[in-house]
């Protein structure tokens, strides 16, 4: 008997190719918000935790190292340094003077070198947040970011210089704020232009999944208006801007993250959850914390953990007003100082027992100190301050569910975490694991039990995926 021909069976043949490109998984480098959580393409939950790369890009030639013998392999062994540390994630700055000096012409060369940086941090696995970095607006001011051509033309002619202690205070001087209303009204288009610069980033970076999104302006202050009610300079200035700087980007490609960060003034803690939302989708919440304990002035170690508990519960309560996860952009304390370490590790405490994520300040490796600040995590010549060794300890980078809780306790190396799994998710749960606390394989105690993985060159421990829905607890210790 002849066959009819079906029309039906020749579309779906035709279309099969292109349906099975659509069901190939997406990369899982990238990563999306869902709620107050981090995931990736795979739907894993992501914590992410690493630096601020650095403060030595403040000034010329506006790079986080010193470029000896030569760029490549310093880059190299700076990048190298930062991967030691277990982090997953830097804050790397871009300096908008350096990128624009003249308006509507971007400087190649330097952009080139911040593509390489990008380059070198992606192939260790480590993700890219392009922080848009200010203080004080320009060098002009004590202070860094924006280029002349942004000025009023009666500031131009100042000297550069970045030698001023307590340089924070100077976003009250008269030059700073009149600046800034300049600014944030816009007025001379400099705005438009600056939009237009994170489009053409959002172009550059499009293809490649390590660079994960964007930081508008760090530590906004506001101008002469906007000082006299936060609230008002958020809802008419700050926001909007974080408004249009996203939509931009997210026309170029949606996958990119928005981190919002607050008015320095803020940094101990929101004054109030009422802050109004700005309207994007893939919006995180990009708060700094510093308190006391940053300049070495607190009286006793209980004031020192209430005070955090506090601070970090009020950043916390506009994290769930907004329902975004959280990123605290910058926190810290000079490794240089008497107790360094013992309050990051305090810090980090509280940050796990919230499951925030965030960046520490900073990590230059550079001999070379913006403004009095001697802060990084390195030593000019690439080696490792001591009391930043707290920096590296272990976290889940990638959990194949939902955390419920994670916790690491200095003293006896134990670590624990808690998760609901997903029967959805086929990747591993993945947990960073430091060399300094475990020199050899760890003792591992896993529930429900199950087949893990322990690499021990990455440092991560990959807990293979049960395929059914299952409260999971692994507790690890040192041998």
């Amino acid at each position: 008997m002849k066959k009819s021909f079906s029309w039906t069976w020749l579309i779906l043949m035709l279309a099969a190719p292109a349906m099975r490109a659509q069901a190939l998984p997406a990369d899982p480098s990238t990563i999306h918000t869902q709620g107050m959580r981090f995931l990736d393409a795979a739907g894993r939950e992501i914590i992410l935790r690493g630096a601020n790369t650095g403060g030595r890009s403040k000034l010329p030639p506006f790079i986080p190292f010193e470029p000896v013998p030569n760029f490549d392999s310093a880059l190299n062994q700076y990048a190298d340094g930062v991967q030691a540390l277990g982090f997953n994630v830097v804050r790397l700055l871009i300096i908008y003077e350096a990128a624009e000096p003249q308006r509507g012409k971007y400087d190649k060369e330097y952009l080139k070198k911040y593509d390489r940086m990008v380059a070198a941090f992606g192939s260790r696995g480590i993700r890219v947040i392009v922080d848009a970095h200010q203080d004080l607006f320009s060098r002009r001011f004590c202070g860094d970011g924006f280029p002349d051509w942004t000025l009023p033309e009666k500031y131009r002619s100042l000297p550069q210089h970045a030698d001023c202690k307590n340089w924070g205070l100077r976003d009250f001087t008269w030059p700073v704020t009149d600046t800034l209303e300049q600014f944030w009204s816009n007025r001379g288009g400099a705005q438009d232009n600056y939009i237009a610069f994170f489009k053409m980033l959002a172009e550059r970076y499009q293809d490649d999944p390590m660079v994960i999104g964007f930081e508008p302006i760090n530590e906004p202050f506001p101008g002469s208006v906007g000082r006299l009610s936060l609230g008002w300079f958020y809802k008419n200035q700050l926001f909007p801007l974080y408004e249009k700087v996203g939509q931009a980007v997210q026309a170029v490609n949606p996958r990119y993250l928005i981190f919002a960060d607050i008015v320095p003034l803020e940094n101990i803690g929101m004054w109030t959850s009422h802050r109004p939302r700005p309207a994007l989708k893939n919006l995180v919440f990009a708060p700094h914390y510093y308190d006391f304990g940053t300049y070495g002035m607190v009286a006793t170690s209980k004031f020192e953990q209430a005070f955090m508990h506090s601070g970090l519960a009020r950043h916390q309560a506009l994290q769930k007003a907004w329902d975004t996860p959280i990123l605290v952009g910058e926190f810290g304390a000079s490794p240089l100082m008497k107790g360094a370490a013992a309050y990051l590790g305090s810090l980090y405490d509280k940050f796990d027992d919230l499951k925030f994520s965030g960046t520490y300040w900073e990590c230059s490796m550079s001999g070379t100190i913006w403004n009095l600040e001697n802060t990084s995590c390195f030593n000019p010549d690439g080696s490792l301050r001591p009391a930043a060794a707290a920096l590296d300890r272990p976290y889940p980078r990638a959990v194949a569910g939902k955390i419920n809780r994670f916790s690491f306790d200095a003293k006896s190396g134990k670590f624990q975490l808690t998760w609901d799994e997903d029967p959805g998710i086929s990747l591993p749960t993945e947990i960073y694991l430091p060399a300094r606390i475990y020199p050899d394989e760890p003792k591992i105690n896993l529930e429900p039990a199950g087949k893990f993985d322990w690499d021990q060159s990455r440092r991560i421990l990959s807990i293979s995926p049960l395929e059914k829905s299952a409260e999971r607890k692994i507790i690890i210790v040192p041998k």
